[in-house]
This record gives C-alpha cells, structure tokens and sequence, in this order.
C-alpha cells in the first residue's frame, strides 16, 4: 500500500500542531504542497529529540510532544512518503 499524503501524514498535525505552524512559519501542515516544500525541514526538526531546541513538533498542545516510537514511525512514514513520489 503506498504512503499517501492524507492517509499517512496528515493525521500526525493535529489541528494544535496546524495552527501553531500556521502562526509561527506560515506553514500549512493540512496542505501537501506547503509540507512537500518545507518536506527537509519538518523532517530535520522532527529527527531532534524532543525537548531539544528546533525540535517539532513543540510543547504546547494538549497531545503533547511525540515520544521516541512516534517520532521514528513518523520518520519512516515521511520517508516513504518522498520515495513514493509524494503521492
């Protein structure tokens, strides 16, 4: 099954994470081309452990930071995502 934009990535940016990305880089998480662009970007800060200074995505939500699993799933999926194609 391919890693596909809406059934993969989009449900890690809960609307939290969307809107604090929205305000702070006017970076749209729910759009497939805004995330394609910036798709080395999220994937840097993403791979700094949480808490770490740069690191995605912030404290501040109420789902709170991803632990290291969801972070490395994540990853993966991002990955994949780009090796698709970006589908």
């Amino acid at each position: 099954m391919a890693t596909t934009f809406a059934d993969t990535i989009k449900p890690y940016f809960t609307a939290c994470y969307r809107a604090h990305m929205i305000d702070v880089a006017n970076l749209d998480l729910w759009s497939p081309a805004d995330v394609k662009d910036n798709w080395q970007d999220i994937h840097d800060r993403v791979a700094i452990p949480a808490g770490q200074p740069g690191s995605m995505p912030k404290a501040g939500c109420p789902e709170g930071v991803w632990d290291d699993k969801t972070r490395a799933q994540f990853l993966k999926d991002f990955d994949d995502w780009k090796a698709g194609g970006f589908a």
